[in-house]
């Protein structure tokens, strides 16, 4: 069972609801919200996150669908809690530099893409360039993502600014810059006082803590205050329910850079002893027979042994405003991944579900779904019922021909396959006329600037994704001395002649992604997983608005491709609509 649920309307995202000013969003951010975004009121879900986001009683598992605002509403709350901070840290005397000094790396973001943390960085600097001007940007937010020429960019910005406020980036790049393997760490982190009480008296932990008061003054600002994992699912490693043993030791001995720098913040923190002091004794492993195999009964205690384990642990609160609190975020979260999360260490305690009522992964209701078929003599038709399919292939075909089809196509195959799906595209998009932009996904393997060559030979011009942040964001970098300027008001002023877009992204970039005015997404080839298809679609049909998503996929030997995309549309309650403009 979840610890709570928070049921979410399904109306309109920024409805007539109480306004922010009743939860504690600082007046000019408010004003900047109506500003730049149109925002008056928060939904339920965003009510409910920035609540709990801003009191900081409950580390939070935040389970939404996609364009639901979860991001956005942590964002916001985040920006609000560092200017009070800052309104405070001046009261006590402090003077606008030694206040955003006492302020570093007081909110830590992690995030999955690169497309996601520009994107943060984007909407923190339009309501900051409104809200309060004569801050420097950098002294409350800075982004590090992993790329030439970003990479150089965010070093010089650290060394002449130092470490901001709201720290967001990639896991790698996160890394390196606060656990370089050699050198000293350009993004220093330190626990609250609060928190480095907590673990002394985890030392001597006889079934409670007691969580006092901050010590008054400066100090009480300072360190990690709030660590937030973006897409959390997308950085871990995490078995699937029927991985195979080799499976679950290969995630164990190789987890992905998220889960290593995670790890070692929270070490460096103290959460890892805090929850070391509460993991109940283990028992004796027992030993398998001289052929190497175990009981039965023991792999089915295995399999539950996380779940059994987190029910053993006392369960001890130590969020405050002055500890730590941790908000992991995903539209597809589940009760395995928060187990795994008390089960390593990171939460000393089951967190606060805010979640979405009914399935377990959503998608937007008002998008429509097409799934178009390449034939192997390049007809195009749309997906077939199971029905009207030819028989399928067994499980264990299936399983070989997974391997074969989703395997590394050679260059030709791979050229070949591009020029498919860039015709398709382009048809799909001259057909559709879509009254937005537009977004292409590829595969990862894929060249998304080759794609773009291959497309615009067909008569579309379309660029990676990354381009519009830039041009969001204002960003000029003279590599030569790491100097960057910014100019967002000049870059945001209504541009009714400006017209809309068709971006190139590969699949990793889609979680999180928000490009409001994205009507139509394609999806060129096969989805990696049912999650990932929600990742996929929900960039369009967000907030209540209409999108359509079209599926383009090779049949595939023996119908595999169909028969999965049948099986994702089916777990997402999904029924795709045939597409008109093609002839069956």
């Amino acid at each position: 069972m979840w610890r709570c649920a928070v049921l979410v309307s399904r109306r309109r995202l920024y409805s007539t609801r109480s306004g922010f000013a009743d939860l504690g969003i600082d007046t000019k951010l408010i004003q900047a919200l109506e500003t730049r975004f149109q925002v008056h009121t928060p939904s339920s879900m965003q009510e409910e996150l920035i609540r709990q986001t801003t009191t900081a009683t409950n580390n939070l598992l935040v389970r939404q669908h996609t364009g639901s605002g979860k991001t956005f509403a942590l964002i916001l709350s985040l920006l609000s809690l560092t200017i009070r901070d800052h309104h405070l840290l001046r009261g006590l005397g402090l003077d606008e530099s030694s206040a955003l000094s006492v302020q570093q790396a007081n909110s830590v973001v992690v995030v999955p893409n690169r497309e996601l943390a520009f994107q943060i960085e984007s909407w923190v600097s339009r309501l900051m360039a409104d809200a309060y001007p004569e801050i420097p940007r950098q002294k409350i937010i800075g982004r590090y993502v992993s790329g030439v020429p970003y990479e150089a960019q965010q070093r010089g910005v650290l060394k002449r600014h130092g470490v901001p406020a709201i720290v967001v980036g990639t896991p790698r790049c996160l890394l390196e810059l606060a656990y370089p393997e050699d050198g000293t760490p350009l993004i220093g982190v330190r626990a609250p006082d609060l928190l480095v009480d907590i673990v002394e008296q985890s030392e001597q932990f006889k079934g409670e803590f007691k969580l006092g008061a901050a010590k008054p003054g400066v100090e009480s600002y300072r360190g990690v205050r709030r660590l937030v994992l973006d897409e959390v699912d997308g950085m871990l490693r995490l078995p699937n329910r029927h991985a195979t043993e080799r499976q679950k030791l290969l995630r164990r001995e190789k987890p992905k850079p998220g889960q290593i720098f995670v790890d070692r913040l929270l070490g460096t923190l103290g959460v890892t002893r805090i929850s070391n002091s509460l993991r109940p004794p283990q028992a004796p492993a027992r030993s398998s027979n001289a052929k190497g195999w175990q009981k039965a009964s023991d792999l089915a205690l295995a399999r539950n042994s996380l779940a059994a384990e987190t029910r053993k642990r006392p369960e001890v609160n130590i969020v405050n405003e002055h500890s730590l609190q941790i908000i992991a975020v995903s539209a597809t979260a589940n009760k395995d991944l928060r187990n795994w999360m008390v089960h390593r260490g990171w939460m000393t305690m089951r967190p606060l579900m805010i979640d979405n009522p009914g399935q377990n992964i959503d998608v937007p209701t008002a998008t429509t779904h097409h799934c178009l078929v390449i034939e192997n003599d390049r007809a195009i038709r749309n997906l077939r019922d199971k029905s009207e399919s030819p028989q399928e292939s067994s499980r264990t075909e299936a399983d070989t021909l997974q391997k074969e089809e989703e395997g590394d196509r050679s260059d030709s195959e791979q050229q070949t396959m591009m020029e498919q799906m860039s015709e398709v595209a382009a048809n799909v998009i001259r057909e559709l006329e879509p009254r937005g932009s537009v977004i292409i996904f590829t595969r990862s393997d894929a060249s998304t600037a080759q794609f773009g060559r291959v497309l615009e030979s067909y008569g579309v011009v379309a660029r990676d994704i990354m381009t519009k942040f830039d041009e969001q964001l204002g960003v000029m970098i003279d590599q030569s001395e790491g100097k960057e300027f910014l100019d967002i008001q000049a870059k945001y002023a209504p541009n009714k002649d400006k017209p809309l877009g068709v971006f190139l992204a590969t699949e990793e970039a889609a979680r999180g992604l928000d490009l409001p005015d994205a009507s139509l997404v394609l999806i060129l080839d096969i989805p990696k997983s049912v999650a990932s298809y929600a990742h996929l679609s929900g960039r369009t049909g967000r907030f209540g608005q209409p999108g359509t998503v079209v599926t383009v996929v090779p049949v595939g030997r023996l119908g595999w491709f169909e028969s999965k995309m049948r099986g994702i549309f089916a777990a997402l309650n999904i029924r795709p609509t045939k597409a008109e403009f093609i002839q069956d």
